[in-house]
């Protein structure tokens, strides 16, 4: 049986009303589950609830994870915690990965103290090469600040995966690059599912998903409004309100067609 991770009842309240509600997911190896939805969804406070990122009140008022043999209460789970899994089990590649790396770290340092908490090999270069980057070398003694911004990725996706994460968060991975960047990231995360990585990639760009994803889930308000296939969506077989305007969207900047 492959391994999994699953989320059961999250709910998330802010100082005056709920944000979150009612969510779960599972995420397998080897497999690609997209969240998708518009902005305000909902699904980065989703993310930051499954690495224990949640830090205002009252936050996180239902909720449980189950990965790596832990079962937490996410009402209850403190810092500590989160330590087995947050890294070790479950990496994280924000949308900002530049402002994820350390600014006086060079990225050598900074994927080499990664692979220092996991129980693969300690060399940089492994990792960068494997999370895309050719030649390696190039960037070791480079700093974020002089990364362009899928430089940046790849290297934060060689931290996550240098500390022994099983499971990947991607956090909207390709906003705000080029195409050709975009089409190399989504190359990388590919191979890695096929390498056995568990992926949530959150996104509300379709266009990603027909040839990465293995399930959709459309979110919207809070909620899990619908969950279907990629061929589902290609065939525009979608339901709720927030997946077929998602669609109608998608389909309008990619000149009528998705897939």
């Amino acid at each position: 049986m492959s391994e999994t991770l699953s989320l059961t009842g999250l709910a998330i309240r802010g100082p005056n009303r709920l944000l979150v509600e009612n969510v779960s997911l599972s995420l397998a190896a080897g497999r690609v589950t997209a969240l998708v939805g518009p902005s305000g969804s909902g699904k980065t406070l989703t993310a930051r609830a499954l690495l224990g990122l949640v830090g205002f009140k009252p936050g996180v008022i239902s909720g449980t994870l189950e990965a790596g043999g832990a079962h937490l209460a996410l009402t209850h789970a403190t810092p500590q915690d989160y330590r087995p899994l947050r890294g070790k089990l479950l990496g994280y590649l924000p949308q900002g990965a530049r402002a994820s790396l350390d600014p006086l770290w060079t990225v050598e340092r900074s994927v080499g103290a990664s692979a220092a908490l996991g129980s693969g090999p300690n060399d940089p270069s492994h990792w960068l090469r494997l999370s895309g980057f050719d030649d390696p070398e190039q960037v070791l003694r480079h700093f974020p600040h002089e990364l362009s911004g899928g430089m940046a990725q790849r290297a934060a996706l060689a931290c996550a995966l240098a500390g022994g994460s099983r499971f990947l968060i991607a956090d909207e991975p390709t906003t705000g690059l080029d195409p050709t960047v975009q089409e190399g990231i989504l190359r990388h995360l590919t191979r890695l599912k096929a390498r056995g990585l568990g992926v949530l990639l959150i996104t509300h760009d379709l266009r990603l998903l027909p040839e990465l994803a293995d399930e959709v889930l459309v979110m919207a308000a809070g909620r899990i409004e619908e969950r279907v296939t990629p061929e589902a969506l290609v065939a525009g077989a979608l339901r709720s309100e927030a997946g077929v305007r998602l669609l109608e969207a998608t389909r309008t900047i990619a000149s009528g067609r998705l897939g």
